[in-house]
Order: C-alpha cells, then sequence, then structure tokens
C-alpha cells in the first residue's frame, strides 16, 4: 500500500476510485453510484482533517466518531440537524467501503455502525379526487401522452423516482402486464402488476408519442426529453410532474413521491392487505409499509 499513498491523501483518492469501480462490478445502480462516491469522500476529507494519510492509519473508530460529527452536524441550506435518511445513507456507505476493504484485501478494519431512528412525518398524498384531477390537466398533445405514461407509472404503478427514470422497454412486459423494476432501492428488482388504464397509457405513448420525441439516436430509455430527444433524467421527471400539480390546481406541496403515497394510500383504503402493499412497493420490511395504516380512515 505504500506506494500509492506517497502524497498526503493520494491513496485516499485512489480507494475512491477502486471503491465506485467495485460498485459497478456488483451492478449497483449507476444513479446512486455518484452520491455513494461523494459520501466516501466526505468521511475521506474527514481523515484527512484528523492527519489520517495512509490506509494503515484508518481505525474502527474512526467510522464511529465521524457518524458521531454527523449527529452533531447542520444542513448549509437548512440550518437544521440533519435527517437519520441523511445520517443512515453515510452509515450505509461506510459499511460498504469497509466490506470493500476486506473482500479486496487491503485491510481487515471493519465498521461496527448502527442505522440512526429516522423521524417519519405523515406523508403527503392526493385524494381520488385530486388524482382525478391530475389526470384531467393532462392535454392530448404528444407531451400530454407522454405525461398519461407518467401517471401510470408514478401513480398507477408506485414506481420510485429513481426507479422511473431507468425504466427501460424491456421491463415492460406486455404480454403479462408486468413492469420488471431492476434499479429499486437497496438495488432489489419487483415485478409490479399493471391495471388495464395504467398498461393501455404507457403501450400508447411507446407506441405513438415516445417515437416523435426521440431525436439522439435509440435508446431504451423509456421516457424521452422533449427538448434534446434523450433520456429523462430524474429532475426533469420531477419538474414535468410538479407543473402537472399546478395546471391541475392542487394546492398542496407534492411531487413524484406523493403519487407513490397516493397509491399506496388508495390500496389500503380500499381493502388491499398491508403484506401485497409492502410487495407492491418493494418495501423490504414491513415498518416501511405500517406508516400509511394511519391514513386508512382519511377521506378518500
Amino acid at each position: 500500500m505504500a506506494q500509492i499513498t506517497t502524497l498526503p491523501g493520494s491513496g485516499w483518492i485512489l480507494l475512491q476510485q477502486g471503491f465506485t469501480e467495485w460498485l459497478q462490478l456488483l451492478n449497483y445502480s449507476p444513479l446512486s453510484i455518484p452520491g455513494m462516491h461523494q459520501a466516501l469522500q466526505e468521511f475521506i476529507k474527514y481523515l484527512l482533517a484528523e492527519n489520517k494519510t495512509t490506509l494503515a492509519q484508518l481505525e474502527a473508530t474512526d467510522a464511529t466518531a465521524y457518524i458521531a460529527q454527523l449527529r452533531q452536524a447542520t444542513g448549509k441550506r437548512t440550518g437544521r440537524p440533519l435527517s437519520g435518511s441523511h445520517i443512515n445513507k453515510h452509515i450505509q456507505v461506510l459499511k460498504l467501503f469497509s466490506k470493500y476493504l476486506r473482500e479486496t484485501g487491503k485491510s481487515t478494519v471493519g465498521f461496527a455502525l448502527q442505522r440512526v431512528e429516522e423521524t417519519r412525518s405523515k406523508p403527503q398524498y392526493l385524494t381520488k379526487t385530486e388524482i382525478n384531477a391530475l389526470y384531467d390537466a393532462v392535454s392530448n398533445s404528444v407531451l400530454g401522452i407522454r405525461d398519461q405514461a407518467m401517471l401510470a407509472v408514478f401513480y398507477g404503478c408506485g414506481l420510485r423516482l429513481n426507479e422511473g427514470a431507468s425504466l427501460e422497454l424491456k421491463d415492460i412486459i406486455t404480454d403479462r402486464k408486468i413492469l420488471h423494476v431492476r434499479k429499486g432501492k437497496h438495488y432489489k428488482e419487483r415485478l409490479v402488476p399493471m391495471a388495464e388504464k395504467s398498461y393501455q397509457a404507457i403501450i400508447f405513448y411507446i407506441n405513438y408519442a415516445r417515437p416523435q420525441l426521440l431525436q439522439a439516436g435509440p435508446t431504451e430509455r423509456v421516457f424521452i426529453d422533449a427538448n434534446r430527444g434523450r433520456p429523462m433524467q430524474k429532475q426533469s421527471l420531477y419538474i414535468r410532474i410538479k407543473a402537472l400539480v399546478k395546471r391541475a390546481k392542487i394546492k398542496k406541496k407534492v411531487g413524484a413521491h406523493s403519487l407513490r403515497h397516493s397509491i399506496a394510500t388508495h390500496l389500503l383504503q380500499s381493502g388491499m392487505k398491508l403484506e401485497r402493499i409492502q410487495q407492491f412497493l418493494g418495501h423490504s420490511s414491513l415498518d416501511s409499509t405500517q406508516i400509511y395504516t394511519h391514513l386508512k380512515n382519511e377521506q378518500p
């Protein structure tokens, strides 16, 4: 290891690059790898500030102290304490980095980190009347047809923003009317059934509107940007949904994830069992789905 740490921090940079390549080899989502790369970079900055310039100086207590520092920190923009979700993402990356070091024989250091408790607020969702208003706000244009498909994916199928942005043509299993979600949270795959209305909206978009939007050559991604003819990124999808909410004159502060909350709430209100909703949403634990039980008896 000495040959790659001749300059302060240079060894850490190479390890960071190796970690990123390791994640790619393990087929982690390209959408999540940059964030994990950045999280490790923040840890490395902390180590350098502690005058730890080589891997040989790394100790298990460094990770513990770093997380403790994060728990005392505040966000630069908000001025508020960092959320449990934000801290847990750093814990996840540190655990993966420790695994990378051990599996590649670079170090035997292991980080005994426990996830912090996440304070969950009541999820914002739309009533069925508001969902109908959202659909009514869709135009008959090519972009309107794309909007219908977006609503089918994010509301009808309950996909997360990352999952919808990663969706490819091969993921739409037409003979079974199923979406194959390959880029799920924590890199888990799942199969999501499509209701007839959602299925028809997605197929109509793919067969009619999508070919008109393609300008930058063939791509497997489902959603195409109207201006450049390239695959839509998460931010573009989010902005489009927010514009649709505004056009529908819905006053709630909602986005793409609110559509996922909405379908989960509506399924529960219609009598679907919590375990089936858990599978539909791709939750790894039933605890994540339990939050919707607080909304079951509210006005649909």
